[in-house]
């Protein structure tokens, strides 16, 4: 039984395709890869992606499909970067790039934005921790704990799960047993990020690391957080991913540090709101056809299995 895959599409991706690498840039490949027909008609499991290395990987088609329809930024930007990157196309490759459009929706405005929102939080919390940096691990008697908890986890958990959800009112739970339990909640998050704290530590790249201490935050983060935004903004006031940057000098200027942290944060909250405002005027539907790209992607799995028989 074969488990050959078939590579559909493939194309550089990422800083190459922005217009924003730099001479220390790795290249990025990715893809889309069909595989054999024991992986949609048989009973076993089948792989999700093949990582050849963590700089090239390729999606099966049925993953890019669902993270192309939920409007993943990544994997949208793969079907628009330019003709002179893409190193595999394949006939059944250009019938999803043809559909690429079908893809696109209001989405764009939470996923675009939620990933620049996610290099903000990092940005803030490495700036904390570069002027402020955590002197040792959090203690249980710092936050009037004992050294072994009185209260087993699981019911701990059990409690906060049901809270969470309304199954139980806090009126139902001792003041005591509250107490406790909202001081066990500030321990783990202390020392979550405490763990995360050594995390960057032990793993910070030295040149991002010289970027922070120059500049107080990290560049590199900042430039992808307004290429995000500005990208979401542009693809729902026009329907289209602009991959390639025509801003490149000045989104190498932030990763340079034209920017000072507070012009940063003033900045990035206003793209946040031309993104909300954007998404309110945008043409696009609030989501894609899911049952219309469903039947293509199965109808380009048929058409790439009866391609291998013939």
């Amino acid at each position: 039984m074969t488990t050959r895959t078939t590579t559909i599409y493939e194309t550089v991706h990422g800083s190459q395709c922005y217009g924003l690498a730099t001479p220390e840039s790795d290249v990025d490949v990715k893809g889309l890869l069909i595989g054999p027909a024991h992986w949609y008609m048989g009973f076993g499991t089948s792989p999700e992606q093949v990582e050849h290395t963590a700089d090239y990987v390729l999606y099966e088609l049925r993953k890019f499909f669902r993270l192309a329809t939920a409007a993943n930024p990544t994997v949208l930007e793969l079907l628009w970067t330019d003709a002179e990157h893409h190193r595999v196309v394949t006939p059944i490759g250009e019938r999803v790039l043809e559909a690429r459009e079908r893809f696109l929706s209001k989405r764009v405005a939470q996923t675009f934005g939620g990933y620049g929102l996610s290099q903000l939080r990092r940005i803030r919390t490495h700036r904390k921790w570069l002027l402020d940096p955590p002197k040792e691990p959090p203690a249980r008697k710092t936050f009037g704990l004992p050294e072994r908890t009185v209260i087993p986890r699981d019911q701990l958990g059990a409690a906060e799960a049901l809270l969470a959800d309304g199954r139980i009112d806090a009126a139902e739970l001792s003041p005591n047993f509250l107490a406790v339990m909202d001081r066990e909640r500030s321990y783990r998050a202390a020392r979550k990020q405490w763990q995360q704290y050594q995390q960057w530590l032990k793993h910070r790249n030295p040149k991002r690391a010289a970027l922070e201490a120059e500049f107080g935050y990290d560049t590199k983060h900042a430039m992808h957080l307004v290429r995000l935004l500005r990208m979401g903004r542009e693809i729902l006031a026009t329907g289209d991913v602009r991959v390639r940057r025509d801003d490149r000098e000045e989104l190498l200027g932030v990763r340079r540090g034209a920017w000072t942290y507070d012009v940063l944060i003033e900045r990035a909250e206003a793209m946040h709101a031309d993104l909300a405002k954007a998404k309110a005027a945008s043409a696009l539907p609030e989501a894609p056809d899911e049952e219309a790209l469903n039947l293509l992607c199965a109808g380009l799995v048929a058409a790439q299995l009866e391609e291998k028989r013939a």
